[in-house]
């Protein structure tokens, strides 16, 4: 019988507790439906930035003697996938090694976001709000994230970006101020860590003391503690680990195409 595939995850990598203990969870479950499915048997959580593991150690992880899939935990194709990823595959030169593509853009994380929002006004503005990159690959597929997000809610969608050279989210905040309109912020980040702080920090009014502005509601990630309400297989139905299942299903899916290629 042939040995099932292996599987490296690799994150972003962040300084957040709680981030690190969110994105072990989606790896803890991305672990236990892929092995009750006999998909794969060894996996490995890695990170490309901040945190060990580093993808170098997590194919060294993998054993050499079988297939294995590297499926990045990241929402958009920017730099560490067309650099850092890249390089560490040339390294393994010889090794059957696949990279998957990343999570997003996807028509079920659209669902996920939508679940975070509170209840929509007609006049509120919605924003994608997503970490922004200097590779314009990575913010084309955030527009397309805004896009399918648009398709969900059957509303317009814009999306600011807090790095990079696209739409400052900022600005958009700045914008929508001097409209006097509630502005809604989806939450287009895997976990807390750098970059939901910034978001944090750039839809806060200065003038309206500690806090965010009432007018200006920014969503929470992706995973977020106790985010077990899952909108793909239901409302309200748990999902394994506290984790959406559709990450967990996005994850497979990446797989398996992957096997497939």
């Amino acid at each position: 019988m042939t040995a099932p595939p292996s599987l490296g995850l690799i994150s972003h990598g962040t300084s957040s507790s709680q981030g690190q203990a969110l994105i072990e969870s989606l790896a803890a479950a991305v672990t236990d439906d892929l092995r009750a499915r006999g998909l794969v048997d060894e996996v490995v959580l890695g990170h490309v930035d901040v945190q060990d593991p580093g993808v170098d150690e997590v194919i060294d992880r993998l054993p050499p003697d079988r297939p294995a899939v590297l499926v990045p935990l990241l929402l958009s194709p920017g730099y560490h996938v067309h650099v850092d990823l890249a390089d560490a595959l040339g390294r393994a030169a010889g090794r059957d090694i696949r990279l998957a593509p990343t999570l997003g853009p996807d028509a079920r994380l659209a669902k996920i976001l939508a679940s975070r929002l509170p209840p929509l006004r007609d006049d509120d503005e919605v924003v994608l709000a997503a970490a922004g990159s200097s590779d314009e690959r990575a913010n084309t597929s955030c527009e397309e994230m805004g896009a399918l997000l648009a398709a969900e809610f059957g509303r317009a969608v814009s999306v600011g970006f807090l790095a990079g050279g696209a739409t400052p989210l900022k600005g958009i905040v700045e914008q929508n101020r001097r409209a006097d309109r509630r502005l809604v912020v989806a939450n287009y980040l895997l976990a807390p860590g750098f970059f939901d702080d910034l978001a944090r920090t750039q839809i806060a009014d200065p003038d309206a003391g500690p806090g965010l502005d009432e007018r200006a509601l920014l969503a929470a990630p992706l995973l977020t503690p106790g985010g077990d309400r899952d909108p793909v297989r239901g409302p309200g139905e748990a999902s394994s680990h506290g984790v959406p299942a559709g990450l967990v299903d996005i994850v497979r899916d990446r797989l398996l195409g992957a096997l497939a290629d």
